[in-house]
């Protein structure tokens, strides 16, 4: 498991982003595990830290895990009490989709409250092949 606590500042998606990269390389390298799942996990994880950055409070806590093989699964979490909404978009809108890409290209996710620091953790999974 890798952990990595961010600011919840714009610049920390692409720091979250090239640190979950560095984490997978050697998995990726040996072939354990396909770099399509790394690449939707990083698209899929920008959408949810950015949510967390511009939705939620405080800081900005991003763990990434190994799960049955050749999945990911990254949980953000921050201490906004507000849950993601996927709902419809209009066409010429600009921004709100990033839940519907969660839920299209993931193999599972969901939402967890918590009691204490982190008020919500956002998930997901995606599964290789």
């Amino acid at each position: 498991m890798f952990r990595v606590v961010l600011p919840p500042n714009p610049r920390s998606v692409g720091v979250a982003r090239w640190l979950i990269t560095e984490w997978c390389a050697p998995w990726v390298a040996a072939a354990q595990l396909d770099e399509d799942v790394v690449e939707s996990a990083l698209l899929l994880a920008s959408e949810v830290i950015t949510n967390a950055v511009v939705h939620g409070d405080g800081m900005v806590q991003v763990d990434v895990g190994r799960v049955e093989g050749p999945s990911l699964r990254v949980e953000v979490s921050d201490d906004g009490g507000g849950m993601p909404l996927i709902g419809a978009q209009r066409t010429d809108a600009e921004s709100g989709r990033g839940m519907a890409m969660v839920e299209l290209l993931s193999s599972r996710w969901g939402t967890d409250l918590a009691v204490g620091p982190l008020g919500k953790t956002v998930w997901f999974e995606v599964s290789g092949s």
